[in-house]
């Protein structure tokens, strides 16, 4: 038995042999034949396998915390149809390479829906980026400073979904709407992405302190995009919402009072 071990170790087969003395003992029991017993240790080796990658995929996304279709609360704003972004989540929108905008007042979901889509895609294989607009900037200026935009672009160009998100939080440098415009039009038509904005798109030229190039990137940004308008109370603050008052007990003047007190 140490000498399978030591096996199983050399050829990385690590899923294998932490289920292997249970699934001995299994078979032992339920007498599987040589054919069962291999399958439902190969299954096991698999499954290690997917959740490892799929545990890579979400670190390398970058999200800014893990967030999933389950988690939201349905009930909260009425104007987000649960049916469609299950449709979404289902991953038609990167075969045909379309894109998708979220608009809504902040604390609405947008974030939260754009990162559950994120995770969603990289359960069924697919490579994704989460970055805020601010991030994006960032990570531009910085290594347009060191000569290293190429390596920038590449990161954004690669995965098969970018979101970002934050657009109009607040007014972005102008070298900004280059930046984006770049990463729109190399995605365009290639890969998918997801944006959230704040602000209605009349503003983004306000926004990115250049009218021109906001106007390119909406005008390929939406030419293939799905638009979910999201209106409604913040979600962030629900909790924090007064509650009304418990509704008193009352009864008529001429109503006797039971043991229990009032009927």
């Amino acid at each position: 038995m140490n000498q399978l071990h030591t096996s199983l170790r050399q050829l990385r087969l690590s899923g294998l042999l932490q289920s292997l003395d249970v699934r001995l003992q299994e078979a032992t029991a339920a007498r599987l034949g040589h054919g069962e017993f291999l399958e439902l240790i190969l299954q096991d080796e698999l499954n290690v396998r997917h959740q490892r990658r799929l545990e890579r995929r979400t670190k390398a996304a970058d999200f800014r915390a893990l967030k999933t279709l389950e988690d939201f609360d349905w009930q909260f704003n009425p104007s987000i149809r649960r049916k469609q972004i299950f449709e979404l989540a289902a991953g038609g929108y990167l075969s045909s390479k379309k894109d998708i905008l979220l608009l809504g007042p902040p604390g609405v979901g947008k974030t939260h829906l754009a990162q559950a889509l994120g995770y969603e895609a990289i359960k069924q294989g697919k490579e994704v980026l989460y970055r805020s607009i601010f991030d994006l900037v960032r990570d531009f200026l910085k290594d347009e400073a060191f000569k290293q935009q190429d390596k920038t672009l590449r990161r954004y160009l690669k995965p098969d979904l970018v979101i970002i998100d934050d657009m109009g939080l607040k007014a972005l440098p102008k070298q900004s709407g280059e930046y984006l415009l770049e990463v729109v039009m190399r995605r365009y038509e290639n890969r998918s992405t997801i944006m959230t904005s704040n602000r209605p798109l009349e503003d983004w030229g306000k926004l990115l302190s250049d009218v021109p190039t906001a106007g390119a990137i909406l005008d390929r940004f939406l030419h293939h995009a799905i638009t979910l308008a999201i209106t409604g109370r913040s979600y962030r603050g629900k909790d924090s919402l007064p509650q009304p008052p418990e509704p008193k007990a009352t009864r008529k003047s001429n109503e006797p009072l039971t043991a229990g007190g009032a009927s």
